[in-house]
C-alpha cells in the first residue's frame, strides 16, 4: 500500500503518514490510478503520460480504430472553483480561435458524470526543444532557423487573433514528423494565454500585480506583474530567451531563485552571445539582443517582422528555410510504446520499481510488501510454454503410531486441564503486584517552518523597502531585491522614495511570490502669494521658503495605487 498526497499529489512509501512537502495527512489511497482503463468519450484512457500542479495529461486510444489522443484533466480538488475551471477551458478556447497548423489542435472538451473536466487534443509524437539543449553546448542557426521562423508563424497568426501565450519555453514547442518532414513545430499550452476581445480589453480574470509564467523566459513587464502591458512584444521577450540559450548553451539571466532571475530580467544586460560563443553570426547575435531589450518599444515589434529579420540571416548565411527530410531512424517514426486496452492485473512476482514512487522515509523498504511473508510468487511461464496439470492432493494412509501419539496427547491435556482447576480453587495469591508505570508523555517537537521567497519590486526602481514580520524578523534594503521569511508568515512593508508619496502594503507568504509596489509622485506645493515664477524657493522679498518633506502620513493601500 503506498499513499499520495492529496495537494502536490506524490506518491510516498506508506510508512510516511503526512506529506514533508506540505504537511497535509496522507490516506490510504489506492496505488491505481482511477482513470486507467476508464472510457472517456470515444476513447479509453491508457496510461498517464504527465502531471502539474493543475493536472494531468493521459493518452487515449480509440479501441475501434486505434487511433491516439491525449486527455488533459483537471485535478478534482480543483473543480469547484469557477475561477481555475475557466482558466483551464481557456486554452481549448485560445487555441480554437487560431486554428494554425504550427498549434496544438484541441478536439473536444467536456465534463465527466463524476465532475472531472477534459479537454481532448491531438496525440504529438516527438520531443520538446528542451531535449535538444545540453549546457554550454550551442546548436547551429541551420537547425534552430527553421523551427524558430515556425514558432513565429504560429505566433502571428495568435497574436492577429489577439492572444498572447505569455509561457513561451522550450517545453512548450515541440518537434514532430509532418509529411515526411521533421522538426515541424507544435507550439503548446496555451493555459494561461492572454485573450483579448476585438477592442483589445483582456476577457480573462488574471489580476493586476499577478506574476504567472515561467521565470528563465519572462519579459520585464510580466515579471513585475504589468499585466496591463503584456502583448505580443511579451512573447517576443521570452523567444529571444529562447534564442539566446540555443545559440549559446545558456539561460541570458541564470540565477539560483526567482529574485536573482527577476532582477536580471529588470535590470541587466544580457551578456553577448558572441562573448560566450564566438562563432554566432554578427548579424544573429544583433537579432537576439534586440528581442531582449528591456523596453518594449525597443524591440521587434510584430512576430512578422522577428520573422523576417531571422530569415535575413539565414538568407545571408545561405542556411536554407526548408526541414529537414525524416528517415525511419528519427525517434518520431518509431512505434508508440503500446499495452494491452484492457490492462489486468500485474504479472505474478513482477516487482514494483520503487523508483517510480517517491519515498521520503530513509528507512521504508522498497518493493511490494507481502501479507504473507512465506508466501513465494510462482515464475510466469515463458510463452508457448503450458504449465503441467494440477495433481489432486493424496492423503496418506493413517499408521498405528499417529494413533498411539494421539491417546498420550489427549492424556496430557486431561492432566492439565484438572491441574488449572485446583489451582483456580486454592487460596488466592495475595502477593501485592506493582501497577504498571505511567509512560512518559509524548513531547512533538516543532519543525523548521519552511522558507518561501518573496522578490520585491517598486515602480519606480530603487524604492527604500522594510520588510517586517512577527518575532523581530525584518528585511531592508532598495527594490528589487528578494528574501526568504517562514511559510504563511504575515509581512508588513513599506515604501519610501524621494519625490514619491510613501505606502505601506501586508502580504500573506503562503507561496513564492513577487510583491508590486507603485508609488505617486508627491504633490506639487503651490506657489504662495507674492512668489515669483521661475524662482522655485524664494520669495519677492528675498526670504528663502523652505520646502518641506512629503508626510508619512501619506501612507495608501495597495489597490488603491493600482487603480
Amino acid at each position: 500500500m503506498s499513499r499520495t498526497c492529496p495537494d502536490c499529489h506524490n506518491t510516498y512509501d506508506d510508512d510516511v503518514l503526512h506529506c514533508p512537502e506540505d504537511g497535509r495527512g496522507l490516506g490510504d489511497l489506492p496505488i491505481g490510478d482511477e482513470l486507467i482503463g476508464r472510457t472517456i468519450g470515444s476513447y479509453r484512457i491508457e496510461k498517464q503520460l504527465g502531471k502539474g500542479g493543475m493536472g494531468a495529461v493521459y493518452m487515449g486510444i480509440h479501441p475501434g480504430i486505434g487511433s491516439r489522443v491525449a486527455i488533459k484533466f483537471l485535478h478534482p480538488q480543483y473543480a469547484h472553483d469557477e475561477r481555475i475551471v475557466d482558466r483551464f477551458y481557456n486554452e481549448a478556447r485560445a487555441v480554437n480561435v487560431i486554428g494554425h497548423d504550427n498549434i496544438l489542435k484541441i478536439l473536444d472538451l467536456n465534463v465527466t458524470e463524476d465532475n472531472r473536466h477534459y479537454f481532448v487534443m491531438e496525440f504529438l509524437q516527438g520531443k520538446a526543444v528542451q531535449n535538444l539543449l545540453r549546457h554550454n553546448v550551442a546548436i547551429p542557426l541551420d537547425i534552430t532557423g527553421p523551427i524558430l521562423v515556425q514558432v513565429c508563424e504560429a505566433l502571428e497568426a495568435a497574436h492577429r487573433k489577439g492572444i498572447v501565450h505569455r509561457d513561451l519555453k522550450p517545453d512548450n514547442v515541440y518537434l514532430i514528423t509532418h509529411k515526411g518532414k521533421k522538426n515541424f513545430v507544435k507550439v503548446v499550452d496555451f493555459g494561461i494565454a492572454r485573450v483579448t476581445d476585438d477592442e483589445g480589453n483582456s476577457t480573462g480574470k488574471t489580476q493586476t500585480g499577478m506574476v504567472m509564467g515561467t521565470p528563465a523566459y519572462m519579459s520585464p513587464e510580466q515579471g513585475s506583474g504589468q499585466t496591463t502591458k503584456i502583448d505580443g512584444r511579451s512573447d517576443i521577450y521570452s523567444l529571444g530567451c529562447m534564442m539566446y540559450q540555443m545559440a549559446t548553451g545558456r539561460l541570458p539571466f541564470p540565477g539560483s531563485n526567482f529574485g536573482e532571475v527577476l532582477i536580471g530580467h529588470l535590470q541587466q544586460a544580457p551578456a553577448p552571445p558572441r562573448s560566450l560563443k564566438p562563432e554566432i553570426p554578427e548579424a544573429y547575435e544583433a537579432v537576439i539582443l534586440k528581442c531582449l531589450e528591456k523596453r518594449q518599444e525597443d524591440r521587434y515589434q510584430s512576430m512578422k517582422e522577428l520573422k523576417h529579420a531571422i530569415e535575413a540571416c539565414m538568407d545571408q548565411l545561405g542556411i536554407s528555410k526548408e526541414l529537414p527530410k525524416a528517415d525511419e531512424t528519427d525517434p518520431e517514426m518509431q512505434a508508440v510504446e503500446s499495452r494491452p486496452s484492457n490492462p489486468g492485473q500485474r504479472t505474478p512476482g513482477r516487482m514494483t520499481n520503487p523508483s517510480k514512487n517517491r519515498i521520503s522515509n530513509p528507512n521504508a523498504r522498497s518493493g511490494v510488501r507481502s501479507s504473507n511473508p512465506n508466501a513465494m510468487a510462482r515464475p510466469p511461464s515463458r510463452p508457448g510454454q503450458s504449465r503441467p496439470p494440477q495433481m489432486a492432493a493424496v492423503p496418506p494412509a493413517p499408521s498405528r503410531a499417529g494413533l498411539y501419539v494421539g491417546i498420550a496427547l489427549g492424556a496430557v491435556l486431561i492432566v492439565g486441564g484438572a491441574a488449572f482447576v485446583a489451582m483456580r480453587l486454592g487460596p488466592k495469591n495475595t502477593a501485592k503486584i506493582d501497577p504498571p508505570k505511567p509512560r512518559p508523555p509524548v513531547v512533538m517537537t516543532e519543525e523548521e517552518p519552511i522558507p518561501v521567497f518573496l522578490s520585491v519590486i517598486s515602480e519606480p526602481l530603487e524604492a527604500d523597502v522594510v520588510a517586517t514580520w512577527k518575532d523581530g524578523g525584518q528585511q531592508k534594503g532598495k527594490a528589487p531585491l528578494s528574501f526568504e521569511v517562514p511559510k504563511n508568515t504575515k509581512v508588513h512593508f513599506e515604501f519610501a522614495k524621494d519625490g514619491f508619496i510613501g505606502y505601506a502594503m501586508d502580504v500573506i507568504a503562503d507561496q513564492a511570490q513577487n510583491v508590486h509596489a507603485v508609488l505617486k509622485p508627491a504633490p506639487v506645493p503651490a506657489a504662495e502669494p507674492g512668489e515669483k515664477k521661475g524662482h522655485k524657493g524664494r520669495k519677492e522679498n528675498g526670504e528663502k521658503k523652505v520646502e518641506k518633506a512629503p508626510s508619512k502620513d501619506g501612507l495608501i493601500d495597495l489597490d488603491d495605487a493600482l487603480k
